[in-house]
């Protein structure tokens, strides 16, 4: 069984007031029980939308433990469960650095899993689903992206 090993670190300055969190020497470890990882870098062109992932494409890791996706540029990431049939979307902003070849903060995922809610604010008792396909989406007029993924199971 794999592990994959995860430093989180940040410092906000406010008002010349530093406020830390996480940690550089201390990882979070989040265990992958098949030992399967895949690594990719897709280049998004201006205003275009590229998938990521499909669990049917790539069976291996269509129960993924961890999903890592970073940008050079800002990008929409569109999370879709129930592909094909009810096609239910979550979406975020994956913020990238404006630099080309190099990326912004990271999007990271410990699960496969997304829950469709009712519409009830703090009642929690949504449906459990897994992510089905991750497609990236380039707002950038003129720059394409390089959208960077890992996901490991």
């Amino acid at each position: 069984m794999g592990t994959i090993q995860v430093y989180q670190y940040a410092v906000v300055s406010v008002d010349s007031r530093p406020v830390q969190v996480g940690s550089l020497s201390t990882a979070r470890s989040i265990s992958i029980a098949d030992d399967e990882v895949m690594q990719h870098t897709h280049k998004v062109a201006a205003e275009t939308a590229v998938k990521v992932f499909d669990k049917t494409e790539m069976e291996t890791l269509a129960d993924f433990d961890f999903c890592w996706i970073e940008s050079d540029r800002d990008v929409l990431v569109q999370i879709t469960t129930d592909a094909g049939t009810d096609d239910e979307y979550f979406v975020i902003e994956v913020q990238g650095s404006g630099t080309a070849n190099v990326p912004g903060p990271a999007t990271v995922f410990s699960s496969d899993l997304a829950h469709q809610f009712d519409g009830t604010v703090d009642a929690f008792d949504g449906t459990e689903d897994t992510i089905d396909e991750i497609w990236a989406y380039n707002e950038d007029s003129s720059n394409t992206a390089r959208v960077h993924v890992v996901i490991a199971t």
